[in-house]
């Protein structure tokens, strides 16, 4: 749980199989945030936090992750991406399970 600026803990998000797509959530902490199932394409997520998030089913065609930190290939092999989606610096598209990325 996340903990917010009085120190009470706050519930991670939990948009598992909404229809985000679009949504700028620029530099927004979605630590341990369910988004499993999630349609976020086109989404923007530039900054963003995505330690522990779940991807499982996600669609991030063409989401922008400029900059997402804690972001791992293990969580993008479990969403849903295309050559549209721009990825973190850090991340090899070609490493990403059932990427045709060359």
């Amino acid at each position: 749980m996340q903990q917010d600026h009085v120190g009470t803990a706050s519930p991670a998000l939990d948009i598992h199989g909404a229809f985000v797509c679009r949504i700028n959530l620029s530099g927004a902490s979605l630590r341990r945030a369910n988004l499993a199932g999630a349609d976020a394409s086109n989404a923007v997520f530039r900054e963003a936090d995505f330690e522990g998030a779940l991807l499982t089913g996600t669609v991030l065609s063409g989401a922008d992750l400029t900059g997402a930190k804690n972001l791992t290939i293990e969580q993008l092999s479990e969403a849903i991406i295309d050559d549209r989606t721009i990825l973190p610096s850090y991340i090899d598209r070609t490493k990403i399970r059932g990427s045709t990325a060359k």
